[in-house]
């Protein structure tokens, strides 16, 4: 019996171009991980619409009125202390300090469209490093670890206006590239200044080694006016929990309203592209089931393509309901007003429906 599977998944291997277990294997794990990507996104937050019930308040001085409100403060917002990475930059007036690095490494790349054709070697900087044990062909392709790793770097407190922020838990605007200058770096005599990067290695910027790394800075400046949204307790703002769940506490350099439409704008962002994702999830689950057929049909020249594309478009269609069903079910789940309101509905429409019923029936028996 065995031998005979075997047989069979090789023969349609052959045919298909990947085992029958692989294609299904493939598709369940589409189909599971777009339902649970689908399931998970109707339940997000729209944060712009919390942070509108927020209290604008300005930070000029403590208001002890203002005990536990959930408020949008606005003040200069700056560090406790200088911060630098403590290896490469000094400290300066920052809010966070983010190290980026890159290495020049070796990379493999396939050399034809399918990994039977092999596969060639060149060097790029990257910033993700592929560990050189997964190459086809290791030796001679050796990416050595990385000697300074990425970091971020923050004073663990700060004020806004008269009132103190833990700027370890707080979301930040994104930094600026920082344009570094000999003054900001620590002195040392392997390293050069080479534009935003500082070159760590045994080549030079122009004609680089392998292993060698170029990094440089992202900062969130320190002292320029914010918008917070977070909670009022005693002299400082911390964390504000909707229905003791979903967590705000977050910085804008712009007033309310921006920093309102721009969550907002994150959330229907979010929202649209996990649902793309989910339906194209869903097609490449469909697409992996019907793969053997649309690859015997790529023999016939033009039946073939004529079957494959109405393959594609019939499964698409069926994704997109899918995908649509999955989530209108999973909206209803994550809103209980919904949910009630129609369930509400569906009892009114039963109740009528068995008066209507009763009716007829009475109608009958009286005729």
């Amino acid at each position: 019996m065995t031998q005979f599977l075997n047989l069979f998944t090789r023969g349609r291997q052959d045919r298909s171009g990947c085992s029958p277990i692989l294609l299904i294997g493939g598709s369940i794990v589409a189909f599971l991980a777009a339902t649970g990507i689908l399931w998970t996104n109707e339940g997000r937050v729209d944060f712009g619409r919390i942070g509108a019930q927020s209290v604008p308040i300005e930070t000029t001085a403590i208001d002890p009125a203002r005990e536990g409100a959930f408020v949008a403060a606005s003040g200069l917002l700056t560090g406790g202390s200088p911060v630098g990475d403590g290896t490469l930059l000094h400290p300066g007036d920052w809010l966070e300090v983010e190290r980026l690095v890159e290495m020049y490494a070796w990379e493999q790349k396939s050399a034809g469209s399918d990994e039977s054709s092999g596969y060639t070697y060149q060097t790029a900087w990257s910033d993700d490093p592929t560990d050189s044990s997964t190459f086809d062909v290791p030796d001679g392709h050796t990416n050595p670890p990385l000697g300074i790793s990425p970091g971020s770097f923050r004073p663990e407190n700060g004020q806004l206006g008269s009132y103190r922020v833990d700027l370890r838990g707080l979301d930040l605007p994104d930094g600026e590239p920082l344009v570094l200058n000999k003054e900001q770096m620590i002195a040392e005599s392997d390293r050069a200044l080479s534009g935003e990067y500082i070159f760590v290695g045994n080549g030079t910027p122009a004609e680089p080694e392998v292993g060698d790394l170029r990094i440089r800075f992202q900062a969130v400046p320190s002292g320029k006016t914010a918008t917070l949204f977070g909670q009022i307790e005693g002299d400082q703002i911390v964390p504000y929990f909707h229905k003791e769940r979903d967590r705000l506490y977050r910085a804008f350099f712009s007033g309310r309203a921006d920093a309102l439409a721009a969550m907002s704008e994150e959330y229907r962002f979010a929202l649209w592209g996990m649902r793309a994702a989910g339906l194209l999830l869903y097609w490449t689950s469909l697409m992996l089931v019907f793969s053997p057929f649309t690859r015997l049909l790529g023999g016939v020249p033009l039946l073939g393509r004529l079957g494959k594309g109405l393959i594609a478009v019939v499964t698409f269609v069926v994704a997109a309901l899918l995908a649509l069903m999955v989530a209108s079910i999973a909206y209803i789940f994550h809103n209980p007003l919904v949910m009630l309101l129609l369930l509400v509905l569906a009892g009114m429409l039963f109740a009528v429906g068995r008066v209507l019923w009763a009716r007829k029936e009475s109608k009958t028996v009286g005729a």
